[in-house]
């Protein structure tokens, strides 16, 4: 009888991305109500390597952009969370880390704002760097709880194999082949330094607290001037260019048939990078030849990479044979 995946999973898994940006806003919201009367109206927002305020701001404009944050936060992840939920294994680390950041923002806001109080000069603000180690503390408590509340799901299996006309490479049953290639993106580090760029002004001349989700998003994309694909019997690997994570496996055993071809990352997928849409998600790196894996689930996942025809090829005999073996055969 086929596992299926239960839909209570992917809604504890939304529900970790989206409930600590929540609470987060509703904490901020309370001390800030709180203390409203003992903030002096021109508060200090940014503080310096040294613990001294060198960032000034209104009171409704920093309350105004730290909920923006948070909820914006809630927003991103919750969303992503949605959509790639036929990727268990990225959505349950992207539910994590929004969760995280939402409780690392949360905390310093509230501690920006505990030491704003009962302060007539705002420039005699000073923030311990204690604080921030004790907020880079709870996001990593925050993430090892969801982490366990996200839980694992089996997914159903609709499919058992490589169809016969499915291309294959000929091997001999001792024989044992590998394929990889290197898939390069010219929009990705572009726009990735471009966003980043933006952040690092946001950050020196606004905060660094409305620069953090500019620089959480714009220098892992600066990074993705490419990716290694791998096809072998560990099924399709894609790893960075310039670093080994995070890394990208989707097992063999998790391959129903491979082929190819060719993919636009804006009509098919809405633009470059990790995407992911209902029924499918991949790593869309440029236009071109993409390999196409029917997974076991029915989903398909897609990384465009040139000589998609033989790693398909190679894919769909290595499947055939992971499957013989289980079977005994």
């Amino acid at each position: 009888m086929p596992h299926t995946r239960p839909s209570s999973v992917n809604a504890r898994r939304i529900l970790v991305a989206v409930a600590p940006p929540v609470l987060a806003a509703a904490v901020v919201l309370s001390v800030f109500l709180s203390v409203r009367e003992r903030l002096p109206g021109r508060m200090a927002v940014h503080i310096g390597a040294g613990g001294n305020a060198d960032g000034f701001s209104g009171q409704g404009a920093f309350l105004a952009v730290a909920l923006s944050v948070l909820i914006g936060d809630g927003a991103l992840f919750g969303a992503l969370a949605y959509w790639i939920r036929t990727n268990p294994g990225i959505q349950r680390v992207l539910a994590v880390i929004g969760g995280a950041v939402a409780v690392l923002t949360g905390w310093l806001v509230v501690a920006v704002l505990l030491a704003n109080t009962d302060k007539d000069d705002a420039s005699s603000v000073t923030l311990p760097g204690t604080q921030a180690a004790l907020a880079f503390a709870a996001a990593a408590l925050c993430a090892a709880a969801g982490w366990l509340i996200c839980g694992r799901a089996e997914e159903a299996e609709t499919v058992s194999g490589p169809a016969a006309g499915a291309e294959r490479l000929t091997l001999g049953d001792s024989e044992t082949a590998g394929w990889t290639r290197v898939a390069g993106s010219r929009v990705l580090p572009v726009t990735g330094l471009l966003v980043a760029a933006a952040g690092i002004v946001v950050g020196f001349t606004t905060g660094w607290l409305p620069a953090l989700p500019l620089l959480i998003t714009g220098l892992p994309m600066a990074l993705l001037t490419g990716a290694r694909v791998t096809a072998d019997r560990r099924g399709i690997t894609v790893t960075p260019s310039l670093a080994p994570w995070p890394r990208l496996n989707v097992p063999l055993e998790r391959i129903a048939e491979a082929g190819h071809r060719s993919v636009n990352p804006v009509r098919d997928f809405g633009g470059w990078g990790y995407r992911a849409r209902p029924g499918a998600s991949g790593i869309v790196l440029r236009s071109g030849d993409a390999i196409c894996a029917r997974l076991t689930t029915g989903s398909e996942f897609v990384v465009t990479v040139d000589d998609a025809a033989t790693a398909a090829a190679l894919l769909n005999t290595l499947a055939d044979r992971e499957r013989r073996t289980a079977a005994g055969g």
